[in-house]
């Protein structure tokens, strides 16, 4: 019996010893081995926002509906245009003229690609205001996008 206890015991010792041998991947290796089958090695650097980007919408340019706090700031961002672009912000403020008749009074408040804009500014707190985007390339094609702006007043 005690034979036959020291053969299982050597039988195992050797079976767990060809175990570990024969499995020559460690932790580190096998998760290397996983990030490689699924993932991109190194840092891929994000891809800029630019009017020539294959998934680009110049009606997606800004919201549809901004609304902004009375005395925050809000920063607007247009895609790059390229060399040699040209930006233009613009406010389109409710307004009467002499007549008392409802119009859109169009100012420029910005020419650069981030417009940084503190309400309520040129517009009115308590109507509908727009804003519009209009991004120029060198090229002299146009790319527009308008939103609703409603100034909120705590």
């Amino acid at each position: 019996m005690k034979k036959n206890h020291k053969v299982l015991l050597v039988f195992s010792l050797t079976a767990a010893v060809l175990m570990l041998c024969g499995c020559g991947n460690s932790y580190d290796n096998m998760i290397d081995d996983f990030n490689n089958k699924y993932f991109e090695k190194g840092y891929l650097a994000p891809t800029p926002y630019t009017t020539e980007s294959s998934g680009f919408n110049e009606h997606e340019m800004l919201e549809d509906t901004i609304s902004m706090l009375d005395g925050s700031m809000s920063v607007f961002i247009a895609p790059d245009g390229g060399e040699s672009c040209t930006y233009e912000w613009k406010a389109h403020i409710p307004s009467k003229n002499a007549e008392g008749k409802d119009y859109m009074k169009e100012t420029v408040i910005g020419n650069e690609r981030t417009l940084y804009y503190t309400a309520p500014g040129v517009f009115n707190s308590d109507k509908e205001n727009k804003l519009t985007v209009t991004v120029t390339t060198a090229s002299g094609k146009q790319y527009t996008d308008t939103a609703k702006v409603f100034i909120t007043i705590e």
